[in-house]
């Protein structure tokens, strides 16, 4: 009696085997990975979109905080150089007379603060775009136009405070 004997069943199972691991692997496997490495693919490239808007988000974000801070720069300028221009006049006109120096004190002032008020405008109008800027390529077409106004206006009131 022999341990291992080859017979045509044998030859058979092992034929039939080989044709189910073929037929598995031409119409099952390949497909599979197929799919699996496109799907892998995709998500890899979403990956690579959404790190991309968030460096953009950020680079948006720094050159803002940039022109914010030159805009606050300049109006310091503006409200240094307005009283100096005030202090010079208060000099001048103690000299003439107290009644024209606090005229042209409370004038100066006004200049100054409606200054001041234009450039936060300025300011606020800036960050305002910028912000709808940002929001459009990050919501670009995911929401119908009633929910982009609303969210428009939650960003513009948030800039507001």
């Amino acid at each position: 009696m022999e341990m291992f004997e080859i017979n045509l069943t044998s030859v058979v199972q092992l034929m039939s085997f080989l044709l189910l691991l073929y037929v598995l692997k031409k119409f099952l496997y390949d497909k599979y990975f197929e799919v699996t490495e496109a799907r892998k693919e995709k998500i890899e490239g979403e990956i690579k979109k959404a790190e991309s808007l968030r460096k953009e988000a950020e680079m948006l974000k720094e050159q803002s905080a940039k022109e914010l801070q030159e805009i606050r720069d300049k109006s310091d300028e503006i409200i240094k150089k307005a009283k100096e221009e005030a202090e010079r006049i208060i000099m001048e006109a103690r000299k003439r007379a107290e009644d024209e120096a606090s005229k042209i004190l409370v004038s100066a002032r006004e200049q100054i603060e409606r200054e001041r008020s234009e450039m936060l405008s300025e300011v606020e109008q800036k960050v305002g775009e910028i912000a709808i800027v940002l929001a459009m390529k990050i919501l670009k077409g995911t929401l119908d136009e009633k929910a982009k106004k609303e969210y428009l206006m939650k960003v513009l009131k948030g800039s507001e405070k």
